[in-house]
């Protein structure tokens, strides 16, 4: 399973676009390049669409974020993340360090997501990292996965209709990175908050997710939201707690 020194492969800058731009373009997505991926701004009234996640929920795209996975023997692994985060990780658990979120996979393995102008500094990181960690495998999937987010008020009830808070739909009795099936397909789920969630799915994929997320969320009222809704919302989000 691990190689003698570091195996690492990163596809081209830009090299494909999200999988879900065909959808999004017909739903009257206004997309543009950031750091070399087009990416959906808004549909055409970004206040609008952060009043649907104030009152409501959002279906965004985020595939453009970088998404790395960080193969190592388990106790290698984890003096590793406490070098670069500074915590520890269990599989199922998450850490946000230095605007990237390290999420525990499996015992030996991570997935690490961040902006995509993050991703080429955290590669390096890694790569200079190799002489402490024998065997470390790090492989960029930021082009084989989409990133599908949830997020706003009502976000709990969608992904209880997907069933992804399992049986109870507690969200306090799932792990906060989990992996649960939706529209047949196995999916990663980040649970990043109560009203926000992120679901990792490869890219061939995304179209069946995307379109399985919409008809949980329906009679949540979900609607399309772009990258401006969402950062206003998260300011909102983070102003709105208390000090």
């Amino acid at each position: 399973m691990y190689g003698a020194g570091m195996s690492v492969y990163a596809p081209s800058e830009g090299a494909s676009s999200s999988p879900l731009a065909p959808v999004l373009r017909q739903a009257g997505a206004v997309f543009s390049g950031r750091n070399g991926r087009s990416t959906p701004l808004h549909y055409g009234c970004a206040a609008g669409e952060l009043a649907v996640c104030v009152t409501g929920v959002g279906l965004l795209d985020r595939s453009d974020l970088t998404k790395l996975t960080i193969e190592a023997p388990a106790e290698q692994l984890s003096r590793l993340i406490a070098r670069l985060t500074g915590g520890t990780l269990a599989p199922g658990g998450t850490l946000f360090a230095g605007h990237h979120w390290w999420c525990g996979a499996e015992p030996g393995s991570v997935i690490v997501l961040c902006e995509r102008g993050l991703g080429a500094g955290l590669r390096a990181r890694l790569q200079a990292e190799r002489r402490h960690v024998a065997g470390l495998v790090v492989e960029d999937r930021s082009d084989g996965w989409a990133a599908i987010a949830v997020i706003g008020r009502r976000t709990g009830e969608v992904l209880r209709s997907l069933g992804v808070y399992g049986e109870s739909g507690d969200p306090r009795e799932v792990p906060p990175f989990t992996a649960h099936t939706v529209g047949a397909i196995e999916t990663w789920w980040l649970l990043e908050a109560d009203r926000r969630a992120l679901a990792l799915v490869p890219h061939d994929d995304a179209g069946r997710v995307w379109r399985a997320i919409e008809r949980a969320g329906r009679s949540s009222g979900i609607s399309y939201v772009g990258l401006e809704a969402a950062r206003r919302y998260s300011l909102l989000q983070r102003t709105a707690r208390p000090s």
